[in-house]
C-alpha cells in the first residue's frame, strides 16, 4: 500500500507530475517546484519579498476600497438649503391650462426650484387639440412664466457674469417684458428740458445723460451692468432730476451713435469659415480728420531735413520710398487744388508741372518741370526738376483751360502726362490726402486671471501724427479681435478695407480746414513682437535653420558653426523680398501637388519661408495628390487638376499682406526695441549675471548697491532692489529698463571678476547700457553719424555676448536682429517710434471689455464697445458729424468737459500740452516759515553772495524748479547751467524765492568740472570739483539759467566704497526696528556722468564734447574675435559629444566603469550621467515590478 502524500502547505497549488506552485510567487513569474521543497521555498528571500509585495498590494486595495466607500456613503444630515436658479421647461403649445402647476411661492425674495408635474407636459392630457384655448388661462400661464423668469433674472444678477451690452441679452418677447416689468421702470416719468439746455448738451437730451455716458465709457474704469444700475438707483435716491432708466439710457446711447455716425462695426467671414467683426479702419481715419484735436496735428507730406535732425517718420526714408502718386497728390490753398502732373501757373506767370510735394526747411515745396508756351504749342522742359514753394502757385489746371478755352495743345515731341488727375474724378470737390496707418497684431488673453483666453487683437495708429502723440492711448484705434480667426484671416479683411480706399477714397470732413476731403489709407509698417512679425512675413520663425525674417542668413547647424557661418550671424545678410516669398510659396504648392510632404518641408527648412495660410492649402493638396496617385493618374494630369482646384478656391491662398500695395512684410516689420532689447538682450544679460552669483552674499551685495542708486534724472520709478532680486527670474520691462541704466555702476569687484566658469561680465553690462541710451532717443541730430555709432554699439553687444556664451548668437534670434536696427532707423526714424509699449498698455482696455462681456459673441461685443469708446472721445473732443448736408459739433457744454476737467482727460488717455514756464517754483509749505538772507546757504557759501541782498530780507525755500527743458529739478539734482554761449554741470544745493515776490528766485549750485579724459571702465565723462582756484559755487536765475537735468553716479568702482550704513526699514509709512544697508560713499568729490541714462540722452551728448561720449569698439578685429568664438564653440560641441559617448554603456544591462566612478565621486543631487548609471544597476526583476 503506497504511503499517503503529505498535505500541501497553505499557499501552494497542485501541478501535474508531482510538482506544486507557490501562489504568491506565481504573481511575479515562474514559481513551480518539487513537492518536497515547499518548506525550503517558504524560507527563501525571494518568497518573502513576493509575500511583502502582495501584502502591500492588499493594503493598498483595502485603503482604496475604504476611501471609495466613504465617498459614496449616504449623508445622514439633511442637505443644506439650496436655491438654484429655476429651470424653466419649454411650455408645450398643447398643454392643458388645468394641468399647469401653480407658480412657485417666493419667500424673502429667494427663488425656489420649480419642479413640474410630468403629466402636465404630455399632449392630450385633459385638452383636445380642436378646443378653443381659454384666454384667461393662457394669460395666467404667461403671468406664472413671467414671474419665474423674473425670479431667475434676480438670481442670475448676483451670480452670473454681468451682461455688458443690451444686444447680448437673451431675447424676451414684449408680452413677457411687460408682465415682468422689465424695461423703463420710469416709463411714466416726464423730462423737462428747455430748448436752450438741449442745444447746450446736444446730442444728449441733458447734462445727466452726458455724464452717465462718460462714466459708462471710461476706458480704464469700466463698469458692469450691475454697477451701472446701482449708480442710476443712487442718483434717483438722491433726488437728481431727469435720471433715465437703464433701458432708456441704452436707447439714447444707440441713438447718439447713429446720429454721430460712429457705429462702424462690420462682420466678416474668413476663407476658413471663421466669423469675426472689425471696426473699419477707414472709418477710424475719418474720425481723426473730423476731430479738431487730431486734425490740426496731421502731416501729409514727406520732409527733407538738411541739418540731419530727424524725429518723425515722415522725415526718414520710408515715406520717400513711395512714389509721388502713392503719396498725398495735391496741395490746397483756399478753394484751389494743385495736383501733381497737372499744368499750373505761378505768381510770376511761369507755367510748371509739379511732380511731387515735399517739405523743405519747414515750408511745403514742389519739384517742378518748367513748361514753355509758344504759338507752335506747349512743351515740357527736359531740364532737371527744381523746387518751387507752394505759396507761389496761383492758378490750377482747371483755371488755365477755362482761360484758354480748352486743353493746351502739346508739341508732338513732348511727352506730357494726362492732365486731369484721376483723383479729381474719384473725389470731386474734395481735398485728397494719404494717411499712413501701421497695424499692430498680437495674441492677448481676454482674462485678468492666469487662465489664458487667447484672442488675436489688431490695433492701428495714424502715423501722420507726431510721435509724441502716438505714445498716448487716446490715439490708438481698435481694429478687430477674435478668439477663432487667426491674424492672416483678420489681415485679409483689413487689406480689403485699405485697398478699397484707393479706388473709393474715404469721404470725410477736415476739422482743421473746414473742408470736405477724401482719404486714401496705406500701411507702411507692421509693428509687433518678433514671433508675430515672423508670421506676418511668412517666415518659419526664429528656431528655423534660416531664423531671420528680414535676411537669408543661416543654414544647417554644421554651416552655422563654421567661421564664415558664425561671422555671418553678426551681420545683415541678403535681404528677403515679398516677390521672392510669393515665388517660393508657389514652388511649395508645386511640391505639394506631387503628394510628397517631405519635399515641402525641405523647401521650408532650406529657405525659411513658411506661410500660415498657404500651409492650410498645402496640406489639402498633398492629400488630394496622394488620392489621385492611387487612381494611376499621371503627374501632369494631377498637376493640372490640382491647379484648377486651387484657382477655384475662394479667398486668399497665401498671406494677404503680400498683396497690399507698397508693403513688403519682410522689410516693413521694423525691429521692436521693447521685445528685442528689453525683453531680449537685457533679459539674457541679467540671467547670465545673476546666475553667475552662486554665493548669496554676492546677490545681497548687488541688492544693496542697486538700492543705493541716485535715481534723480533717470525718470524711473523708485527702485525695489530686494523685490527685483527675490523675483529675479520674473522681471518685466520697466525692471529691465532700470537695470539697463544703473547696473554698470554696481557690477564691479567680486560681482564681475572673471572665474573659470564665467568671464568678466562687466563689458556686456556696459555695452548694453550704451546701446540702450542710443536707442531710446526721440530725436537724431545727424543721421549718418548716429547710424555709424549705432553700428559700433550693436557690434559691441554681440561681441560681448560671444565672450560670455559663444553659442548664444546662434540660438537667440533677437541678437541677430540688432544689426537690422541700423537700416530700420534709416527708414523709419528713431527706434522709439516703432516701440509697441503703447499697444501693450492698450491691451488692458481690451481685457476689461472682454471680461465685462457675456462671452457669447466676443468679437462683436468688444468691437461695439470700442466703437462706443471712440464715440465718446469724438464727441467730447468737439468732433464733427453730418446731419443732413451740414457738419455739426456737440453743444458748448459737451465740448467744454474735455478741456476743463483734468480727471476726464486722464481717464480718456488724452494728455494736453503743458505750458509750465521755465523757472516755475514749488515752495515749501508756509508752516515752515521764511528765513533771512544772511542765514541761507546762498549767503554763507561765498562772501561775494552775501551782499547781493539785504541780510534781513525774507526768503522762502523751494522744493523744485522747472528747467528750460521742462524737467523738474530739486535740491541735489545734477543740471547743466547756461553760462554765456556754453553750459556747465553743477548740483543744486538750495532753491530760494523772495517772500515779497518783488525779486526773482535764485538757485545755488555747486559747480563741477568735466574731466579731461573719459572713465577707463565706464567710457563716460567724469565730474570733479574745480581745483584751479575757480569758483566753487554759482548763483543762477531760476527762470532762464537751468538748461536740463541729467544723471550722475558716484564712482564707487574707483574710489572703493566698501562701507555701509543702516537705515530703518519703512512699512506702511511707519519706521520699523528692522534695518536696511546702504552704500556709504568714501567722498563727495568724484562722480561719473551716467551716459547710460535714457532721459535727456540727446541733450547730454549735445552739451559734452563728442570725444568723451562717442562709442569705442570692443574689438578692433571683429573677424578674428568671431573666428576664435566659432573655434571655441566647435570645441565645446566636440567635448559634449565625447561626454555623451562615454556615458553610453558598453552593452545591454552594463554600465561604463568611468561613468559609475564619476557618478560616485559626485555626491549630492544626481546628474544626468549618474541617473543613467543608477537605472542600469536595477536588475530585470525589479524593473518588471516597477
Amino acid at each position: 500500500m503506497p504511503r499517503p502524500r503529505k498535505a500541501l502547505l497553505e499557499g501552494f497549488e497542485e501541478l501535474p507530475e508531482g510538482r506544486v506552485s507557490c501562489t504568491a510567487c506565481a504573481q511575479f513569474g515562474k514559481s513551480d517546484l518539487l513537492r518536497g521543497y515547499q518548506a525550503t521555498h517558504i524560507e527563501t528571500e525571494k518568497h518573502a519579498e513576493c509575500v511583502r509585495l502582495l501584502d502591500a498590494r492588499r493594503l493598498e486595495e483595502e485603503a482604496r476600497q475604504k476611501n471609495l466607500k466613504e465617498l459614496y456613503t449616504r449623508r445622514e444630515q439633511p442637505n443644506p438649503t439650496y436655491s438654484p436658479s429655476p429651470n424653466i421647461p419649454r411650455p408645450s403649445m398643447f398643454q392643458a391650462a388645468s394641468a399647469m402647476p401653480e407658480a412657485p411661492v417666493l419667500q424673502n425674495d429667494t427663488p425656489t426650484a420649480y419642479i413640474p408635474d410630468m403629466s402636465a407636459v404630455i399632449p392630450g392630457c385633459g385638452m383636445d387639440i380642436d378646443e378653443p384655448p381659454d384666454i384667461e388661462a393662457e394669460y395666467a400661464r404667461y403671468a406664472r412664466i413671467a414671474e419665474q423668469l423674473r425670479a431667475q433674472a434676480l438670481h442670475e444678477e448676483e451670480f452670473v457674469i454681468p451682461i455688458e451690452e443690451d444686444d447680448t441679452e437673451p431675447y424676451m418677447p414684449d408680452e413677457l417684458r411687460n408682465l415682468l416689468g422689465v424695461g423703463d421702470d420710469d416709463s411714466e416719468e416726464t423730462y423737462h428740458v428747455d430748448a436752450h439746455e438741449a442745444q447746450k448738451w446736444r446730442p444728449y437730451p441733458d447734462k445727466i445723460t452726458l455724464l452717465l455716458d462718460i462714466i459708462d465709457n471710461l476706458p480704464r474704469l469700466r463698469m458692469s451692468t450691475s454697477q451701472f444700475r446701482i449708480v442710476l438707483w443712487l442718483l434717483k435716491e438722491c433726488g437728481v432730476n431727469n435720471v433715465p432708466s437703464y433701458d432708456k439710457f441704452r436707447e439714447v446711447q444707440a441713438d447718439v451713435g447713429k446720429t454721430c455716425g460712429t457705429a462702424n462695426t462690420e462682420e466678416h467671414v474668413s476663407a476658413l469659415g471663421n466669423h469675426f467683426f472689425t471696426n473699419n479702419i477707414a472709418h477710424s481715419i475719418a474720425l481723426d480728420f473730423a476731430n479738431p484735436e487730431v486734425a490740426k496735428n496731421l502731416n501729409f507730406y514727406p520732409e527733407e531735413v538738411e541739418d540731419g535732425r530727424i524725429s518723425e517718420v515722415w522725415q526718414a526714408k520710408r515715406w520717400k520710398e513711395f512714389g509721388p502718386e502713392e503719396l498725398t497728390p495735391m496741395y490746397a490753398r483756399g478753394h484751389k487744388r494743385f495736383f501733381i502732373e497737372e499744368l499750373c501757373e505761378l505768381d510770376d506767370g511761369r507755367y510748371v508741372v509739379p511732380h511731387s510735394w515735399i517739405i523743405r526747411k519747414g515750408e511745403l515745396t514742389a519739384d517742378c518741370s518748367d513748361v514753355l508756351a509758344s504759338p507752335a504749342g506747349w512743351s515740357i522742359s527736359s531740364d532737371k526738376p527744381h523746387a518751387v514753394k507752394a505759396r507761389e502757385f496761383k492758378y490750377t489746371y482747371e483755371d488755365i483751360i477755362a482761360r484758354i478755352d480748352g486743353p493746351p495743345s502739346w508739341i508732338s515731341e513732348t511727352v506730357s502726362p494726362p492732365m486731369l488727375h484721376p483723383m479729381r474724378q474719384l473725389a470731386p470737390d474734395c481735398d485728397v490726402y494719404v494717411v499712413m496707418a501701421p497695424v499692430w497684431a498680437d495674441d492677448v488673453s481676454g482674462n485678468r486671471s492666469k487662465q489664458y483666453n487667447k484672442h488675436m487683437n489688431m490695433y492701428a495708429a495714424n502715423s501722420n501724427l507726431p510721435g509724441r502723440l502716438l505714445q498716448q492711448e487716446y490715439f490708438v484705434r481698435f481694429v478687430s479681435t477674435s478668439p477663432n480667426a487667426t491674424s492672416p484671416e483678420q489681415f485679409a479683411a483689413i487689406r480689403d478695407q485699405i485697398n478699397a480706399s484707393q479706388t473709393n477714397p474715404i469721404k470725410c470732413y477736415n476739422a482743421d480746414t473746414h473742408r470736405n476731403c477724401a482719404v486714401i489709407v496705406r500701411c507702411p509698417a507692421l509693428p509687433a513682437d518678433n514671433p508675430q512679425q515672423a508670421e506676418e512675413a511668412s517666415h518659419i520663425g526664429g528656431n528655423g535653420n534660416c531664423p531671420c525674417r528680414k535676411c537669408k542668413v543661416g543654414g544647417p547647424q554644421a554651416v552655422k558653426q563654421t567661421n564664415d557661418g558664425y561671422h555671418a550671424h553678426h551681420m545683415v545678410g541678403v535681404a528677403r523680398s515679398a516677390s521672392e516669398i510669393v515665388e517660393e510659396i508657389e514652388k511649395q504648392f508645386e511640391c505639394a501637388m506631387t503628394g510628397v510632404a517631405e519635399r515641402v518641408t525641405e523647401r521650408q527648412r532650406a529657405t525659411g519661408t513658411k506661410d500660415k495660410v498657404a500651409s492650410h492649402f498645402t496640406a489639402i493638396l498633398i492629400d488630394k495628390a496622394r488620392a489621385l496617385k492611387k487612381q494611376n493618374r499621371s503627374g501632369d494630369e494631377i498637376s493640372r487638376e490640382l491647379h484648377q482646384w486651387l484657382d477655384e478656391q475662394p479667398g486668399d491662398k497665401m498671406n494677404p499682406l503680400l498683396s497690399i500695395s507698397g508693403l513688403d512684410p519682410s522689410q516693413d516689420t521694423p525691429v521692436e526695441i521693447l521685445h528685442t532689447v528689453l525683453l531680449g538682450i537685457v533679459k539674457y544679460a541679467w540671467h547670465t549675471l545673476h546666475t553667475s552669483w552662486t554665493d548669496e552674499s554676492d546677490r545681497t551685495l548687488f541688492t544693496i548697491r542697486l538700492q543705493s542708486t541716485d535715481i534723480d534724472g533717470l525718470s524711473i520709478a523708485p527702485i525695489r532692489a530686494a523685490y527685483m532680486m527675490q523675483y529675479r527670474n520674473n522681471l518685466i520691462g520697466k525692471d529691465f529698463k532700470t537695470l539697463m541704466q544703473t547696473a554698470p555702476f554696481h557690477v564691479h569687484g567680486n560681482l564681475s571678476k572673471a572665474t573659470e566658469k564665467h568671464p568678466n561680465r562687466f563689458p556686456l553690462v556696459r555695452a548694453i547700457g550704451e546701446l540702450g541710451a542710443a536707442l531710446w532717443v526721440h530725436e537724431i541730430d545727424n543721421m549718418d553719424q548716429y547710424l555709424s555709432d549705432l553700428e559700433i554699439l550693436t557690434a559691441n553687444v554681440l561681441d560681448a555676448f560671444d565672450e560670455m556664451d559663444c553659442k548664444k548668437i546662434l540660438v537667440k534670434i533677437k541678437l541677430h536682429m540688432l544689426p537690422h536696427l541700423i537700416e530700420d532707423v534709416r527708414r523709419f526714424g528713431p527706434a522709439i517710434r516703432n516701440s509697441t509699449e503703447v499697444f501693450e498698455c492698450f491691451n488692458a482696455i481690451f481685457r476689461l471689455c472682454s471680461v465685462l462681456s457675456n462671452h457669447q459673441a466676443p468679437s462683436r461685443d468688444i468691437a461695439r464697445k470700442f466703437s462706443s469708446l471712440d464715440r465718446i472721445k469724438h464727441i467730447l473732443s468737439g468732433g464733427y458729424w453730418k446731419e443732413g448736408n451740414i457738419w455739426v459739433q456737440a453743444g458748448e457744454g459737451v465740448r467744454s468737459v474735455l478741456h476743463t476737467k483734468p480727471i476726464i482727460q486722464r481717464h480718456l488717455g488724452w494728455v494736453p500740452t503743458r505750458s509750465v514756464p521755465a523757472g516755475h517754483m514749488v515752495l515749501q509749505a508756509k508752516r515752515h516759515g521764511s528765513v533771512n538772507w544772511s542765514s541761507t546757504a546762498c549767503a554763507t557759501s561765498c562772501t561775494a553772495f552775501s551782499s547781493l541782498h539785504s541780510a534781513e530780507s525774507q526768503w522762502r525755500r523751494g522744493k523744485s524748479v522747472v528747467a528750460n527743458s521742462g524737467d523738474v529739478c530739486r535740491c541735489g539734482s545734477w543740471v547743466f547751467i547756461k553760462s554765456g554761449e556754453t553750459s556747465h554741470p553743477g548740483r543744486i544745493k538750495e532753491i530760494l524765492a523772495p517772500e515779497d515776490s518783488t525779486e526773482k528766485g535764485v538757485i545755488l549750485l555747486e559747480l563741477f568740472a568735466i574731466g579731461q579724459h573719459r572713465h577707463p571702465d565706464f567710457n563716460a565723462p567724469v565730474l570733479c570739483r574745480p581745483t584751479d582756484g575757480s569758483a566753487q559755487f554759482m548763483l543762477a536765475k531760476a527762470d532762464s539759467d537751468i538748461v536740463f537735468i541729467f544723471s550722475a553716479q558716484h564712482d564707487c568702482r574707483t574710489v572703493g566704497c566698501n562701507e555701509f550704513y543702516e537705515i530703518a526699514e519703512t512699512q506702511e509709512r511707519r519706521e520699523t526696528p528692522r534695518k536696511q544697508l546702504r552704500v556709504r560713499h568714501a567722498d563727495d568729490d568724484h562722480y561719473v556722468v551716467n551716459i547710460y541714462a535714457l532721459h535727456n540722452a540727446s541733450n547730454l551728448r549735445r552739451a559734452i564734447d563728442r570725444e568723451l561720449t562717442k562709442p569705442i569698439p570692443l574689438y578692433k578685429d571683429r573677424r578674428a574675435h568671431h573666428d576664435a568664438s566659432a573655434t571655441r564653440l566647435r570645441a565645446q560641441k566636440d567635448a559634449a559629444n565625447d561626454v555623451d559617448a562615454v556615458a553610453v554603456p558598453a552593452g545591454p544591462g552594463e554600465v561604463n566603469a568611468d561613468t559609475v566612478q564619476q557618478s560616485q565621486a559626485e555626491p549630492g543631487r544626481p546628474g544626468k550621467r549618474r541617473r543613467k548609471a543608477w537605472l542600469f544597476e536595477l536588475d530585470a526583476d525589479m524593473i518588471h515590478l516597477v
